[in-house]
Order: structure tokens, then sequence, then C-alpha cells
């Protein structure tokens, strides 16, 4: 997934989200005095000069941690950084010290095959405890759709904030706050004779500190997000973001400048692969499967060449291309074997807004391609390489997407949440008993977002490590002197509807013997065991990443010269969001348990705490309970 429409710098600071305290405190050790924005508009002739003049002060409260010393600012084609000026105030001995070194560096991830984001990057010198620090630099930004936002909170406390905004009459500015109701500001309008002021002015504004599972920062950060929403010139009015109608129409422009030339081979490659199919859905779903495979994923940051898709015909040629690139790839391929797709702009689940709250390019940062089978509206995903046709991708669930029908028509619609049933894990597994030791023959059957979250780990967090390591880290079944044997992983392209896991397992010293009763417990694999919120602590909802079920069936093989004495009776905790069902039965030599779980919500709200608690502490009291056979 590109992140080409994020191109501010500001962004990049939407690391956090804990409230504490803004004032000064020994517990801190760092802190903003000052961060001030004032933004200056000017127009000349339907020509836009924005310069944004920013201020930072801060005060290091100790230096025990000096991580804000070394301060990075982020550039690129649209945005352009002038008059930096950074020094360092010794209170103690009366010295300001100068920042005499500025290094300007190209911003490259393993994901981007070209950027044109830039940084200017430098360390404050001579940081001591007391020490004050002080940043001034202008950002020139030369698109006017691009105004970005302004966070009064921050990842440090932040004694007072400003933000300003100066634009000429003639203009029409508009904003949205989001999280703004546990702060108080003092919101002004001013007017003079060729201009008007807004400014938003607060203090004593929290920090923020991230929470494992919880939404992106953008969801709890005090923020303001602005745009220009016209301006008048010759007594007419010239949109530039007024609403959606606006947004969209800027992005049709930018689409219609994508290079449609040369298009032969691509149209050969889709009726090819049509040919071989009757209908529509399996012509669609076997082009998708075709990019998915074919088509490498690589980033790309350029200017309007962030938001303009390459070719069609350039992205066959070369094999690769971003979100936007693959997503009009699909977009050419589909509309040449007569199934009606459409270009889609959508926000990934980091971006809490609606297009009609802020329609601007803040709202998403992402490109698909819809397309209509039978009536039903299919969203597809290219980047996405492990996800089945019909599946949108996970982290556009629930999001709102802009459908591109022609230059002048769109419409908005909403990504559905996928169905627990369609995002299953089947387990299977047979366990022996042999010398106080358990032997485990066992196969993962896995569909949906199961199937896709074990292949990305698979791919990109295996690394170095052995198959065995890996699973001993993912699945920790048993205990810490499991071993995995006998590995076997099926294939992994997205046109496999199943992704199968197979292995064998030896688990030492795992069952107790007293005497000549033996306990052994069949709950090897206890998920969502270490899952218990804080409800003291946790200040934000918990997020699930999609929906999901798990189905264990366990069967036990009772040993020669054994009875069985004891079996759990059925334990289950049936909720709407989520619940699970254990129950035993005993058949012919064998104990088998059946265990299902199941997710059927993407978030766990703080009123909803204390029943999530309860589902996970009756869970892992089922997990607690064992068998007893005796000899």
């Amino acid at each position: 997934m590109t992140t080409s429409y994020m191109k501010f710098p500001v962004v990049l600071l939407f690391l956090v989200a804990n409230i504490c305290l803004a004032q000064k405190n020994t517990n801190e050790d760092f802190r903003f005095l000052e961060r001030t924005e004032n933004i200056k508009i000017n127009l000349q002739k339907g020509s836009f000069n924005i310069v944004k003049s920013i201020h930072e002060k801060a005060e290091y409260i100790t230096a025990n941690k000096l991580y804000f010393a070394n301060e990075v600012l982020h550039f690129d084609s649209f945005t352009k950084l002038e008059d930096i000026e950074a020094t360092t105030y010794l209170p103690t001995s009366g010295k300001t010290l100068e920042v005499d070194y500025i290094e300007t560096k190209h911003e490259f991830d393993d994901g981007i095959f070209y950027s044109d984001q830039q940084t200017k990057n430098f360390t404050f010198p001579g940081v001591t405890k007391g020490a004050i620090t002080d940043l001034k630099y202008k950002e020139v930004i030369s698109e006017p759709h691009f105004l970005g936002l302004f966070r009064f909170g921050t990842y440090a406390p932040t004694q007072k904030a400003v933000l300003r905004i100066e634009f000429p009459k003639n203009v029409e500015i508009g904003y949205k706050e989001f999280h703004t109701e546990n702060i108080q500001i003092d919101f002004q309008k001013e007017e003079t004779k060729n201009s008007n002021i807004y400014t938003w002015t607060t203090e004593n504004v929290a920090k923020f500190s991230m929470e494992d599972d919880a939404e992106a920062a953008l969801y709890h950060l005090p923020h303001v997000i602005l745009h220009i929403k016209n301006y008048k010139e010759n007594n007419k009015t010239i949109p530039i973001l007024n609403n959606v109608n606006d947004l969209y129409s800027w992005y049709a422009s930018l689409a219609k400048q994508v290079d449609e030339n040369d298009l032969k081979k691509v149209y050969q490659i889709a009726e090819d692969i049509a040919k071989k199919y009757k209908t529509d859905r399996e012509k669609a779903e076997a082009i998708y499967n075709w990019v998915q495979e074919n088509i490498t994923y690589v980033a790309f940051e350029d200017g309007l060449g962030g938001f303009i898709p390459r070719g069609a015909a350039s992205v066959c040629k070369n094999r690769y291309g971003d979100c936007k690139d693959m997503a009009n790839l699909l977009y050419v391929m589909l509309n040449r074997v007569g199934i009606p797709s459409y270009r889609t702009w959508i926000g990934t689940r980091d971006r809490p807004y609606l297009y009609d709250e802020v329609p601007t390019p803040m709202v998403d940062n992402h490109m698909i391609t819809a397309t209509v089978i039978d009536k039903d509206t299919i969203f597809i995903d290219g980047t996405d390489s492990y996800v089945n046709f019909g599946m949108p991708s996970s982290f556009t669930q629930t999001k709102e997407a802009l459908i591109g029908i022609s230059p002048e028509k769109f419409v908005l619609k909403k990504v559905p949440v996928q169905p627990s049933e369609k995002s299953k894990t089947a387990i299977n597994t047979t366990i022996t008993f042999e010398d106080g030791n358990i032997k485990a023959s066992e196969k993962r059957i896995m569909t949906g977002y199961e199937k896709v979250d074990f292949v990305t780990d698979y791919l990109y967090k295996k690394k170095d490590n052995t198959e065995e390591e890996f699973l001993n880290t993912t699945l920790a079944l048993g205990n810490n002197k499991t071993k995995y044997q006998n590995i076997k992983v099926s294939p992994l392209e997205s046109k496999y509807k199943t992704l199968t896991l197979s292995f064998d397992l030896l688990i030492e010293s795992y069952a107790k013997t007293i005497g000549s009763k033996t306990i052994l417990n069949l709950n090897i694999d206890r998920v969502l065991s270490k899952q218990k919120i804080d409800i003291e602590a946790r200040k934000y909802a918990k997020k699930i990443d999609h929906q999901f079920q798990k189905e264990y069936t366990t069967t036990f093989v009772v040993p020669e010269g054994y009875k069985v004495t004891s079996v759990p009776k059925p334990i289950k905790y049936d909720g709407k969001a989520y619940g699970f069902d254990i129950h035993y039965e005993q058949k012919e030599g064998k104990i088998i348990q059946h265990k299902t779980i199941y997710i059927n919500t993407l978030r766990v709200e703080k009123n909803d705490f204390e029943a999530w608690n309860s589902f996970v502490k009756k869970l892992i009291k089922a997990y607690k309970k064992s068998i007893i056979i005796e000899k």
C-alpha cells in the first residue's frame, strides 16, 4: 500500500495516543513550551502562494533522554523548506549555541522504489538538563489542495499551541476539528482591510503514548484539518475543495493524464485469460490472480506521480507498480473483457475521516478497483497478493470508497466488514501419550484473512529463522519444550482458496503423572489467553484487524492399558461479538475435544472491556481443564 497521498511533514508525527497532563512534571523528560504555525495565503491572478511559518520551543526537564534533540524535517516536491534557524539556549551559562550543520537526505525504505520525499536532519548542540531548544523554519506549499492539518497535541506535553491562518477576503477556508472535546480551545476570527484571520489557541495539552492494539493516533489525537474551499475572481467563484464533488473533479482531472497508449499487449493478456472461463466472476477472478502473481508491488512517491497512475502498458511491461498503477491495470483489463470496473480512491483504517467531513486528500491514502458483477460491488486490491478474490484488503474494511464512475460522476460506498466465517482456521490434531511425553500430528487449514496473516508472517517475519523457530514463536503450542517436525506448507498464492500447514509435535514433560493417574490438558493451543485488558490503565478501544473463527478437533488416543476416569464438562461463552464453545466426547478408545472460538467485531469499546475480560477469563478457565486417565 502506498502512502502517496500523505505528503505533509506534519502527518509523519502521527505516532501516539495517550493523555497525561502537560504542565511541567518531574516525571517528564521533555516538553514543548510553544508550538505555533502561522499560515499566510496570498492569491494573485489565480495563483496561490502559501507559506507556513513554524516555531517550536522546547525545554529539557532532564537530560535522561535526548531523543528529541535529533530533529528531522520532511519535505517533497509539493513543499519547500526555507530559513531554518535552530539554537540551544543554556540557562546555567547564558550561552546560545547555533546548529551549524544540516544534512539533506532522500527518504527511502524497503518498499519505496522512488521517492521525492527528503529530510533535513540535524542535532541541537549542547543539550543538557534545563536546556531550551528553539526551531524556526518556513514551509512553502506549491499545491493549494494541500493545507494539511495541525495537531494540538503530540508525543510530548505542550504548554501552548497556536494555529493561525491569514487569507485574502476573496478566499474561503474550511476546517474541521477532531477530538478536541477534552481540551479548551480559544478560537478567534479577525478581519483586516484585505484579509481574514482565524486563530486557534490552547494550553496545557496532554502528551500521547501508544497503546497496544489501539486504533491509529488520528482516532484520538486532537487536531484540525484545513482546506481552501474556493476563491472569487472577476465575479466568478472558482472551486478548490468545497465538497466531495470538487475533490473528485481534481482526482478525475489527474486520472485523465494516465497514459492509455500501447495497450494492445495488455488487452491480449486480458482476453487470453478471460476466454478460458464462462462467467464474469470467473474471468474477473482469473485476471485478479494474474495481476497478484505477475505484478510486484513497489511504492512510488514522486510529486503528482504519487497521484497519477502509470499507464497499464508500462506496468504490464515492467511487471511492477504501486497501488494506483495496479488499480489502473485491473481497471483496464477487466473493462476490456466487458466487466464494468472503476478506479477507486480509499483511505485505510488508519484514516478516521469521511469524505463529506473533510473533502481533502487527507481522507484517502490508497487506490483500489471496484468491479460490479451480478449487481454486486466487489472491491479488489492488487497490492494484497494473498487475499482471495471477493474479499477486500483487511485494512480497507469499514472504509468509505470513492468510486469513479465517469469523469463527472462518482459514488461513495462503504467497504463491508467480512464476516468471521470467511476467515476460518480449522485445526485437526491427533495426540498420543508415551513415557510422560506427548506426540501430536496437526493440520491447519486457513481461509480468508487468517490465511493472509499467516502468509504475511511467514514471508516477512520469519526472516532468517528456521521454520521450527518461526512456528514456536507464532503458534506457541504446548510448552517451552515443544519441538516441531515434518513441517509442510501448501502453495501460498491467492488463487488457492485455502492454505494448509501441517507438522508433528513432540512435547516433553507435558503430562503430569501422580501414582497411577495421568493428568493431560488437550488445550495445547491457548489462543487469546493473553488478551485480558487492563481496565484501569487502558484509555482507548481495542482494535481487531479482522473477524475470525477457529475450529479445533483434537483427538486423544487413549494408550493401551489405560482407562478414562475424568473428562471436563462442557463450557462456553455465547456472546454476540465474541465467544467460544468447548465440549468433549468419548468414542472407541478416544477422547475428542471440540473447540470453537469466534470474534465477530473489529473493535472492543471501553464500555465493553468488562464483557471482553469476562470472555477471556472464562476461556482461560476452560483452557485449564484436563482429562485424567488411569492405569
